[in-house]
């Protein structure tokens, strides 16, 4: 799985793909401004275990975030999470500048996301399609639903395109094959 791990993380680098990626979350977030669901949990879903959660995510996804922390590591600057969904002036915590599998094997004990810190997301502006399109909002399940489909099926075309392998996996599993490359 180290072969594949690597090319994900090669194509997460990609700055064309990259592009293309980051598109689809800008699409995330100008249908968010638009249709303004409610977060009324405040982080109580990234506790997966606890509310009955799991996050999926494309190994593309995955690797976009792993290799943003580690390129603002070799940086030697923290990831900004400064980015929110419209609407959500909460403070961000600061995100770790990078991450390690006792970190995630920590998470996985927990039965959360290893990027929740006192309920709020520390790597807000990299996290997968699947945090940004989930809303508690009784209301926009439909619409988050679609939107997810939609955005699901572009992120799968940009794998297909740049000859990706596609793989769609549990998060903090994912996570756990990016770092043990």
């Amino acid at each position: 799985m180290s072969d594949l791990a690597s090319t994900w993380l090669d194509a997460a680098r990609d700055p064309t793909i990259r592009a293309e990626l980051e598109a689809v979350y800008e699409r995330v977030a100008n249908a968010t401004r638009e249709r303004r669901p409610l977060c009324t949990a405040s982080g109580r879903c990234c506790h997966f275990e606890k509310h009955g959660h799991r996050l999926y995510v494309t190994g593309l996804e995955a690797a976009y975030t792993v290799a943003s922390l580690q390129d603002a590591d070799a940086k030697g600057v923290m990831h900004d999470p400064s980015t929110r969904e419209a609407g959500d002036a909460r403070a961000v915590p600061a995100s770790p500048r990078v991450l390690s599998l006792p970190q995630v094997n920590a998470a996985r004990e927990r039965g959360d996301c290893p990027f929740l810190i006192d309920n709020l997301c520390s790597v807000q502006g990299i996290k997968p399609l699947g945090c940004r399109v989930y809303y508690c909002d009784p209301t926009a399940q439909q619409w988050q639903m679609d939107l997810s489909e939609e955005c699901l099926a572009t992120i799968r075309a940009i794998h297909d395109r740049h000859g990706i392998e596609y793989r769609y996996g549990e998060w903090r599993g994912m996570l756990e094959r990016l770092l043990t490359v």
